[in-house]
């Protein structure tokens, strides 16, 4: 094969290489590289790869979307399920047990004796709750004291908020009739002042209360069976301040000189003004304190007694 190439010659156009073998080795060499390479690349096999799309398994468009609607209900009905029994636990709390020990279940009781050493009294404050419940509480609480109450029910739904303070503050409810009668000859009408009161404690406070106390202290009508065959403790009292009539110091007075271990305190927190009683309060249990006094509520009195009487001899 015989190769011919020219080359542009800018002062004459094109002339041929014959004249100019050196040069024309030169390019010969060149353009045989130029095919070698040429060759090796052709050569060489392309790699061609082939996509191959692995078939998809499609569930139907309305399928898919129903599956997830249930799933999504499940989960909406189970949190409002959960969050409607937490709402409930919250409204209705536990109920609270102010029972007393059986030994004083259906009976009357004025003074519980202690073992020697203990000066241990209750205070327990009847006719409320009232505005003075409030003031009284404080005092209580400023002293770090817990005491007993013994309400009436007629008056409960005006001070629901003082009756559920009561019991948040650890006090211990008693049950003081519906409306605070003196005579009651009949066992309906007993049952209803006693029971009516009894649930509306209940209502508004969770607490079953076996304390009950008759108003006045009657004792000759149908109110004190009644409360003994519920179970009640007939709780009375064994010192009487005296503060629906006295002034202060008359109430400071007479508590000082009748106090002795194992008194039941009477006072009012309703029932008329009480103001000399919220007066005379903070003194007494200072003197009192000075004394060596310790203040309980009713029921644990009740246990402290019942210890003392496990431990004396026969």
């Amino acid at each position: 094969m015989k190769l011919r190439k020219v080359v542009p010659d800018f002062m004459s156009g094109w002339i041929s290489l014959k004249p100019y073998p050196y040069l024309m080795g030169q390019l010969t060499l060149v353009l045989i590289l130029l095919l070698i390479g040429a060759n090796r690349l052709d050569s060489r096999h392309r790699v061609t790869y082939d996509l191959k799309l692995l078939p998809l398994e499609v569930a139907p468009v309305e399928q898919t979307v129903s599956q997830h609607t249930a799933i999504s209900l499940a989960r909406l009905e189970r949190l409002q399920d959960n969050t409607q029994q937490q709402i409930e636990r919250d409204r209705i709390p536990p109920d609270i047990d102010h029972s007393v020990p059986n030994a004083y279940q259906g009976q009357i009781v004025r003074s519980l004796p202690l073992a020697p050493g203990d000066r241990t009294i209750a205070l327990t404050f009847d006719d409320g709750p009232s505005p003075y419940t409030a003031q009284i509480l404080d005092i209580l609480r400023d002293h770090d004291i817990l005491a007993s109450f013994f309400v009436l029910g007629r008056i409960i739904s005006t001070y629901p908020e003082l009756l559920q303070r009561i019991v948040a503050e650890g006090h211990i409810l008693g049950n003081h009739t519906w409306s605070h009668p003196y005579i009651v000859n009949s066992h309906g009408l007993a049952s209803q002042e006693i029971e009516q009161t009894a649930e509306l404690i209940y209502q508004y406070t969770r607490v079953r209360t076996q304390l009950f106390r008759p108003p006045g202290g009657y004792l000759n009508n149908a109110l004190t069976p009644y409360a003994a065959a519920q179970n009640y403790a007939i709780t009375m009292w064994s010192v009487d301040s005296s503060d629906y009539f006295l002034t202060r110091e008359g109430i400071i007075e007479r508590v000082l000189r009748e106090v002795h271990p194992g008194a039941i305190v009477l006072f009012h927190d309703g029932g008329g003004p009480r103001h000399h009683t919220v007066a005379a309060l903070p003194v007494i249990i200072q003197e009192l304190r000075e004394r060596g006094y310790e203040f309980v509520t009713v029921p644990e009195l009740m246990e402290r007694s019942q210890a003392a009487a496990r431990q004396a001899p026969d």
